[in-house]
């Protein structure tokens, strides 16, 4: 006889440790068909859609409201014509979620991440008591050692308890619960603060062409943006200690460069990210921001919106601010914060780089400010009216000759892309 399948809040989707549990689609018990949706969860940015991998009786191992760890199994699905037996015959449940054996015999077992084997190693912790099928990290490892601050399991556990207990300072507290997206994005903010020596390096730039000739680019309302990302995107591989995640003794500096920008309309505060912003060109990027901008305005971003980020870039020019300092999320190393003053003649851009001063030093940083300054000012001089479309220009930074010159840069032909690249983007596509 088959076993039952497990559903699972997957990994490769969801950034948070937790989800939580906000609508079942079907009574548990119900019939259901593969591909249809099932569950709702609720993570730090979007709600995520789970739906059936295969048709059968659905049986509940969690409740609207439980908040479940990423990778653990919510519900089983047994095949068609299978009987299956009481739920509570075969979950025990405590604080609401089920501890039982919901896992199938033949499923594999807890897969640990190389620190948390590490850690267990040093602690001497079983890693044969880790649930089968689970992702066992760092802090599991520490929490069943007993060895996990306090501090650290408020933050790995937001929604259950707050982080500390409020000081009233007068009269009356009029209460009401924060949104599950403040409490985990605080959760992180704080993780990173807690686990990085934060410094900031600022400058001014003055571009003050800049906005309107992204404006003429035809990229939409996402152009200045996107050029901001293009630029840095290039630059971190020329850094790759701003693109990367400090761990104890070690740097792992990620493959990848991913890009989050930070969007605030109003309503919440999400992260989108780019993936691989350094090998897309400034108009490939504005297209992905484009479609992140309308699904944020749509509530339609996803989970995988908002995977992966390994540098965030956040930008407060628009509202006038002039400097702020951005703080560095959880698992990244550096943050981008723009800002500008709109009370001189001409627009004056602020640029200000928090990074981890365990990976790296101010002149480095200071480096990278500077030369993400000079690429944005030759862009702020750069044409983009009909006379002078005909000359050359870099496909990939749209710079021309003669703003090349002033940075020391010369235009190449190029085949893929095809048409001119500058040896500036060159060096950042390779």
């Amino acid at each position: 006889m088959p076993d039952p399948v497990v559903v699972s809040i997957p990994h490769e989707t969801v950034n948070d440790e937790t989800v939580r549990i906000l609508s079942w689609r079907f009574a548990s018990g119900s019939q259901v068909q593969k591909d249809e949706l099932i569950c709702e969860a609720e993570t730090s940015k979007a709600v995520m859609e789970i739906h059936a991998p295969e048709g059968g009786t659905l049986i509940y191992a969690v409740s609207v409201g439980d908040e479940v760890p990423v990778g653990d199994p919510i519900c089983e699905i047994f095949p068609d014509g299978q009987l299956a037996p009481p739920a509570e015959l075969r979950h025990a449940s405590t604080n609401g979620r089920s501890q039982g054996s919901l896992l199938p015999p033949s499923l594999e077992p807890a897969r640990l991440t190389p620190l948390a084997l590490k850690v267990a190693a040093e602690f001497g912790v079983d890693i044969s008591e880790f649930a089968p099928g689970t992702l066992v990290r760092q802090k599991d490892v520490l929490r069943k050692a007993g060895r996990l601050p306090r501090e650290e399991e408020r933050v790995s556990a937001p929604a259950r308890v707050p982080a500390k207990t409020a000081r009233i300072i007068s009269g009356a507290v009029d209460w009401e619960e924060l949104p599950r997206r403040k409490i985990v994005e605080g959760g992180n903010l704080a993780a990173g603060q807690a686990s990085s020596v934060s410094s900031f390096v600022s400058t001014v730039c003055r571009a003050p062409g800049l906005r309107a000739r992204t404006a003429k680019m035809g990229f939409g309302a996402v152009a200045f943006n996107a050029l901001i990302v293009f630029e840095s995107a290039r630059l971190l591989r020329k850094y790759p200690v701003f693109n990367a995640v400090f761990d104890g003794s070690r740097i792992g500096r990620y493959r990848e460069v991913n890009v989050g920008w930070a969007i605030d309309g109003g309503a919440k505060l999400v992260v989108p990210v780019v993936r691989e912003a350094d090998r897309k060109t400034i108009a490939e990027i504005a297209a992905a921001m484009q479609e992140q901008l309308e699904g944020y305005l749509g509530d339609s971003l996803a989970p995988a919106d908002f995977s992966g980020g390994t540098f965030t870039v956040t930008d407060l020019s628009g509202d006038g601010i002039s400097f702020f300092q951005p703080l560095i999320s959880q698992g990244q190393s550096a943050i981008l914060g723009v800002g500008s003053d709109r009370s001189q003649r001409e627009e004056v851009f602020y640029l200000t780089l928090a990074f981890d001063h365990q990976l790296t030093e101010g002149r480095t940083a200071s480096r990278f400010l500077t030369e993400l300054r000079d690429r944005l000012e030759a862009h702020s001089t750069l044409e983009t009216d009909a006379a002078v479309a005909a000359e050359p220009f870099c496909v990939l930074c749209h710079r021309g000759p003669q703003e090349l010159a002033g940075i020391r840069a010369i235009l190449l032909k190029s085949e893929m892309p095809s048409g001119f690249v500058c040896s500036i983007c060159v060096a950042g596509w390779l």
